[in-house]
């Protein structure tokens, strides 16, 4: 071993030590944030192997970033800080810009999307988000070969399935688009808009939800969250409405279902910002129990699976997010077996917007497939013709008229 790498080692253990006196003496360490409502990195194992590829220092840094002490009442310093960042619109409402991007998963953003402009208001590669009273917004920028390669990979999936496949497009709006804020639409651009250039180069073959109409004629009902970047699941219900009308089907009425409600739901757009406005005035989720019998499987990994609930409020209870009371979270892939028997197979190829969409669809299909391209690790293609699949539905908001990464993604799904 070098005697340069030695000291550097010597001086990390140093380092190390230190930390664990200082944390000894702190208050006691915590596995979860409440203020932050996630999971804190916990202790990484030391190994020379991962010492000297440098993954144990990646991961302390992480560690100590989520672990000094006294971290919980800096970071809400912070967060009151960053509160006076906003600028006043005509009703001296506070509007502030932050960074942070929970609409892509695991895509990456175009690269050189905004850039130019104004870094601080006007470039929302990075999703940044708009706060007005206690509501946050995601700032929208269209891109043109996003549109056109999002449509050219639904129209190759078509082709490749041939027509014995029912094939539909659903694009979900987010909240930004229906507010009447104009310092608010002055930083965002137009989904409608952006929508229509997708649908306007999509096959013919493939059927057009307009699921955009469906939210903005109930805009004024709680369609979305105020903390959260997702849709409620009464805004994926009016979706689901709009999908039935486009096979054919009548849906079934949101009265048939049970309704109950999990308060103080706080989601991304908090966790992103920890705005105080918005921590005070929390979200409420409400879900509806489905009321077809059903079997359905989460699966995991490819080799590991376990049997659910499509909707079940214990996920809010055991995970860092409320939503996930949605088909548990975000999963490579779910099989939802009912007790119909018409022969029709469906499977919606997505994002999380469509968690909240997929429990409405069980008295329609004898199974109900999901596949998150993000996260699965098969051929989709296989994945089509192996489950004997008689519907695709691709359900993905706005993101995908942003940024190429979840084309790519499905893509790559198709090559494999």
């Amino acid at each position: 071993m070098k005697l340069q790498t030695k000291l550097n080692l010597i001086l990390f253990l140093v380092v190390i030590f230190g930390l664990a006196i200082v944390n000894l003496l702190r208050p006691h360490s915590e596995e979860s944030s409440n203020l932050e409502q996630r999971e804190l990195m916990q202790l990484p194992e030391f190994t020379t192997e991962r010492f000297f590829d440098g993954q144990y220092t990646r991961d302390f840094d992480n560690y100590f970033a989520d672990n000094f002490a006294y971290r919980s009442t800096l970071v809400q310093v912070g967060s009151s800080m960053k509160d006076l960042k906003g600028f006043p619109d005509e009703n001296g409402v506070s509007i502030i810009v932050q960074g942070g991007d929970n609409m892509a998963g695991n895509t990456p953003d175009e690269p050189g999307e905004g850039q130019g402009e104004d870094s601080s208001v006007a470039n929302v590669n990075s999703s940044k988000y708009l706060l007005l009273k206690d509501r946050a917004f995601i700032a929208f920028k269209y891109s043109a070969a996003a549109a056109e390669t999002y449509a050219k990979t639904l129209n190759r999936f078509a082709a490749e399935v041939g027509p014995k496949v029912r094939v539909y497009s659903l694009l979900a709006p987010t909240s930004v688009e229906f507010t009447d804020n104009k310092n608010i639409q002055q930083l965002t651009e137009s989904q409608k808009d952006a929508f229509a250039k997708v649908n306007e180069q999509l096959d013919p073959s493939i059927g057009r939800v307009d699921a955009y109409g469906g939210l903005e004629e109930h805009r004024d009902e709680y369609v979305f969250f105020r903390t959260d970047h997702h849709w409620s699941a009464l805004g994926a219900y009016y979706a689901y409405e709009k999908f039935m009308e486009t096979v054919g089907e009548k849906p079934v009425p949101l009265s048939k279902y049970k309704k109950s409600e999990i308060p103080n739901f706080l989601g991304t757009a908090y966790k992103q910002t920890l705005s105080d406005k918005l921590k005070s005035h929390p979200d409420t989720i409400a879900y509806y129990t489905p009321f077809t019998k059903y079997k359905y499987t989460m699966h995991t990994s490819a080799t590991k699976s376990a049997e659910k609930k499509v909707v079940d409020p214990n996920f809010a209870k055991y995970s860092s997010t409320f939503y996930a009371v949605f088909l548990g979270g975000d999963y490579p892939w779910g099989e939802i077996e009912t007790e119909n028997k018409n022969g029709k197979r469906i499977v919606v190829i997505k994002d999380s917007y469509a968690n909240a969409f997929v429990p409405f669809l069980l008295p329609h299909f004898e199974k109900v497939y999901y596949l998150d391209p993000r996260h699965y690790e098969g051929n989709l293609l296989d994945f089509i013709q192996e489950q004997k699949i008689t519907d695709v539905l691709f359900l993905n908001n706005s993101t995908v008229v942003k940024n190429t990464g979840l084309s790519q993604t499905i893509i790559s799904a198709m090559d494999k």
